[in-house]
C-alpha cells in the first residue's frame, strides 16, 4: 500500500472495512466473535472490495463538477462505464442501470441503504449546500425521501455534525437489513462503542446482515471523528486487502481531499 496523507485515513478505512465485512454479509447465523483476520469468500477475490467502495469513489469523483445536477449526471455516466468492475450491486442501483432485479428484491427498490453507502464520504468534501448536493447525488438512483434524509445525516456526520440520538435502538437479532435508517442506526451504535478502527470493523460484522456496508461506514467514521485513536495502520490484516484494485482511485480521492483542505 502506498503512503497516504493522514487526512485520507477514513478513505482507506472505508475500503478496508468493506473488504473485511464481505465474508460476514448475510450469514444465516451472524458471527458474534469476529477475529482480527481477513477471511476469503467463495466466488470472491481474496481481500477484494465490493461495490460499496467503488461507488463511493465514483460519487466523490463527481464532486469535481460545478453544480449538484452536473455531479449527479456525471455519477450516472461513470456508473454505466464502471459496471464490469462492480461486485455486489444492490437492487436499486441495478434498476437504475436497467439490469436484472430478482422478484424478491423489487419491494425495496429505492428504499435501500445504497444511498448512504456511496454518499456518506462526501461529507469530508462538502460544506456549503451539502444537503443539496447529497440530495441530487442520491436521487439519481434512490428516490425515497427516507433514503435521501438518512444519506444527508450520514454525510453530516463525516462533516463533523453532532450524532443523532438513537439511544433507544438495539441491534436486531436477524442482522442489519438494507433499510437506510437501520443502517445509519447501526453505524452510530458501532462508532459510539468502538475503541479503534479494528474494533469498529469487528463490532459491525458481529451484528450480521449487511456487514460490509456497516463495517466500511463505521471504520471510516471512527477514523474521521477520532483520528488520534483510530490506530488503523497497526491492524494486522490491512496488508491482505487487495489494494491494487482501488489504490489509484483512492489516491485520486485523497488528492482531492488534500487540495480541499489546503
Amino acid at each position: 500500500m502506498k503512503q497516504f496523507p493522514p487526512i485520507a485515513t477514513p478513505l482507506l478505512a472505508y475500503a478496508a472495512g468493506d473488504a473485511f465485512g464481505v465474508f460476514y454479509e448475510f450469514l444465516d447465523v451472524p458471527e458474534r466473535n469476529v477475529p482480527q483476520e481477513l477471511k476469503g469468500k467463495d466466488g470472491w477475490p481474496f481481500g477484494g472490495v465490493s461495490d460499496d467502495t467503488l461507488l463511493s469513489v465514483l460519487t466523490i469523483n463527481s464532486l469535481k463538477k460545478s453544480s449538484p445536477t452536473e455531479a449527479a449526471d456525471d455519477f450516472l455516466r461513470q456508473l454505466r462505464i464502471a459496471v464490469p468492475r462492480l461486485r455486489g450491486l444492490g437492487p436499486t442501483t441495478r434498476t437504475a442501470l436497467g439490469l436484472e432485479v430478482k422478484p424478491g428484491e423489487r419491494g425495496v427498490i429505492g428504499e435501500t441503504n445504497g444511498a448512504i453507502m456511496r454518499t456518506a464520504l462526501c461529507g469530508l468534501y462538502l460544506d456549503e449546500n451539502r444537503d443539496e448536493w447529497i440530495k441530487s447525488l442520491v436521487e439519481v438512483t434512490h428516490k425515497s425521501p427516507k433514503a435521501v434524509h438518512c444519506a444527508q445525516i450520514a454525510a453530516g456526520l463525516f462533516a463533523g455534525e453532532e450524532f443523532p440520538d438513537y439511544s433507544d435502538w438495539t441491534p436486531p437479532a436477524s442482522g442489519i437489513s438494507l433499510d437506510p435508517l437501520e443502517t445509519l442506526q447501526a453505524v452510530v451504535w458501532v462508532v459510539k462503542r468502538a475503541t479503534n478502527c479494528a474494533n469498529a470493523f469487528a463490532l459491525a460484522c458481529s451484528l450480521g446482515g449487511d456487514t460490509d456496508t456497516v463495517a466500511a461506514l463505521s471504520g471510516a467514521l471512527f477514523a474521521a471523528r477520532w483520528p488520534e485513536k483510530a490506530d488503523f495502520y497497526s491492524i494486522p490484516w490491512i496488508k491482505d486487502v487487495a489494494w491494487d484494485e482501488v489504490e489509484d482511485d483512492l489516491i485520486n480521492c485523497a488528492d482531492m481531499l488534500v487540495r480541499r483542505n489546503g
